[in-house]
């Protein structure tokens, strides 16, 4: 090394422990519990050690003195006013709170759809609560009428706000109640396929319907209260009964023709309460009748009148009769 480089290297060491006497304690200084100590050779180069390690032959061992921290303030926040601000806009008094919306009016969300309506009623029209989803879709009406009310939930095919609300591309579920009237109402894109409920006469029923909203079943009590169920064709027109006789009780299976004339009778209306079957032609002329007269099966057959019969019959020719 020339005497330029070996004075250069004593000018940096001396500069190097000067600061050091300035920013560090010695060894023999107070020691405190957060100092940092480090380790500082002749080139004034410094490395980081752990209190109990020992510095390398040629440097010098010396502790950090730890900057002062200034802790933050611990002083309670007064919240008093925060708290007087919050009871003032809950307050009934607020006109926030207690200002009203006057119908109609509509909710519009960020995209300006139209997410909920109220309409007032007016004369024979309900007052109309109407809910749509974000696509403005109809989902959900309330109508509130001056006898009752209903709740309709619709699929999201249902009618948005601007659209028209008389036809209906969509699934549809009714539940009304007004004056003695309470059902529910099914509908696929407008045509009611099933109602379950109190019919207008006070009597309860459940009515299936296919395409074209004619009936398919219905299940469910007479006017006269007692049990009826009925299977009609794709015409809608009765084709199967079955029900009670209303005069005498006795129950009974109807089966009817496209004229929905009864063409086959099954009753419990034969001689003491006995069982009895007639099938009848197209003009309601009974061709067939079978029962039980007196303890046995007997079967008649028409047309016309019976006859006796010849020589020693005693039955009339169109006439089986049972043995005991």
């Amino acid at each position: 090394m020339t005497f330029k480089e070996t004075l250069s290297a004593f000018v940096c060491g001396v500069a190097a422990m000067i600061v050091l006497h300035a920013l560090f304690v010695d060894l023999n200084a107070q020691a405190k519990d957060d100092a940092l100590d480090v380790c500082v050779d002749n080139e004034g180069v410094m490395r980081v050690i752990g209190g109990a390690a020992a510095c390398s032959p040629g440097e010098r061992k010396v502790r950090l003195k730890q900057p002062p921290v200034e802790k933050p303030c611990e002083k309670p926040r007064d919240i008093a006013p925060m708290l007087n601000r919050i009871a003032a806009l809950e307050s009934p008094t607020n006109e926030l709170v207690s200002e009203k919306a006057v119908a109609p009016f509509e909710v519009v969300n960020e995209a300006g759809i139209v997410i909920f309506s109220v309409n007032e009623g007016n004369g024979d029209l309900p007052a109309l609560t109407r809910i749509f989803n974000d696509t403005g879709a109809r989902v959900a009406t309330i109508a509130a009428r001056t006898t009752g009310g209903e709740l309709t939930m619709s699929s999201a095919a249902a009618p948005s706000a601007g659209a028209s609300q008389s036809k209906v591309s969509g699934v549809e579920a009714t539940l009304s109640t007004w004056e003695k009237y309470s059902d529910l109402t099914v509908t696929t894109n407008s045509e009611t396929r099933l109602q379950l409920g109190r019919r207008p006469k006070g009597n309860y029923a459940l009515t299936t319907y296919g395409a074209g909203g004619k009936r398919a079943e219905a299940l469910g009590a007479a006017e006269h209260g007692a049990g009826l169920a009925i299977i009609f064709d794709t015409a809608g027109s009765t084709r199967i009964s079955v029900q009670t006789e209303e005069a005498f009780g006795a129950g009974m299976v109807q089966v009817f023709d496209a004229a929905i004339k009864a063409v086959a009778v099954l009753s419990g209306n034969g001689a003491a309460d006995t069982g009895l079957l007639q099938l009848t032609n197209n003009a309601g002329e009974a061709m067939v009748q079978a029962g039980v007269i007196k303890g046995i099966g007997g079967v008649q057959a028409g047309p016309g009148v019976f006859q006796q019969g010849k020589m020693f019959l005693p039955l009339p020719l169109s006439y089986i009769e049972g043995k005991k």
